[in-house]
């Protein structure tokens, strides 16, 4: 039995009842706990946040339950429905994070979980920056993270199967070992969910992101009024190091804040 596929820009329409199971190896606790050391580091006592690309909330609820005052936004209704189930008194909308709404101006605005590489061209992304520098507070600080150049020659490039209660998710990347710098990768996600009498329903998830080498993605912070004040790489078990390197690290973790005459308003 087939479900249906589903193109990139409605993806995480269909995936959204398995996002959870599909991240369930992934510790949003201790993430959040080495995300609050950079935050604290880089002078922010603020607990109003706006979490960009919340998916199904996994990435804000940590810092909900450290007393932040939360309102969060996804392009995808059903990621929201997700996310409200586990929060049901937090601010959700739908929205484009290249063309956000007035939501406020916040202490911190976070944007997680290789959001950003779902942009496919500059131009989005350049978008998508002086969008999320119109929600900072003048003295707030946004974090994101994006996958390296590392990513994409090894996890993009390989098959894989696991699974998690009844459920067996494949994975097949269509990147490989030489991927130049600035790559287009494709990431097929097939999940075979258990029915009666020994049969699966299948469900096929089909999703393209962008590499954006850093010197890139700090000149387009800088076209956007923001400053660059630090750049990590993240270890494999989520700690952030100050020696960012695509070459060892799978992500990195920009922090970034208004530069001084770069208020958007």
């Amino acid at each position: 039995m087939t479900a249906g596929t589903a193109s990139t820009a409605e993806g995480y329409e269909g995936f959204a009842p398995f996002y959870d199971a599909f991240t369930s190896a992934s510790d949003y606790d201790t993430w959040t706990t080495h995300l609050l050391g950079l935050v604290s580091r880089h002078g922010v006592a603020g607990k109003r946040l706006l979490d960009v690309a919340c998916g199904t909330g996994k990435s804000f609820v940590p810092f909900l339950d450290r007393g932040f005052d939360v309102t969060a936004c996804d392009r995808s209704p059903a990621m929201l429905s997700e996310a409200r189930r586990k929060a049901p008194d937090v601010p959700l909308h739908q929205a484009d994070m290249r063309a956000l709404p007035g939501l406020g101006r916040f202490d911190l605005v976070t944007c997680f979980d290789d959001s950003l590489n779902h942009l496919l061209d500059e131009e989005d992304l350049a978008a998508a920056f002086v969008s999320l520098a119109r929600h900072l507070d003048p003295a707030g600080l946004l974090l994101f993270d994006v996958n390296t150049l590392l990513a994409y020659r090894t996890t993009f490039a390989v098959d894989a199967v696991h699974t998690h209660d009844d459920l067996i998710f494949a994975i097949q990347g269509d990147s490989n070992a030489d991927a130049a710098p600035g790559c287009l990768a494709g990431v097929q996600v097939d999940v075979f969910e258990a029915r009666d009498c020994g049969l699966y329903e299948r469900s096929t998830t089909r999703l393209r992101e962008r590499h954006f080498p850093p010197q890139r993605v700090t000149t387009l912070l800088t076209l956007a009024g923001l400053d660059c004040v630090g750049l990590y790489g993240v270890l494999d078990d989520g700690t952030p190091v100050p020696d960012a390197d695509e070459t060892r690290q799978l992500k990195l973790i920009y922090v970034a804040r208004l530069a001084k005459g770069g208020d958007p308003e």
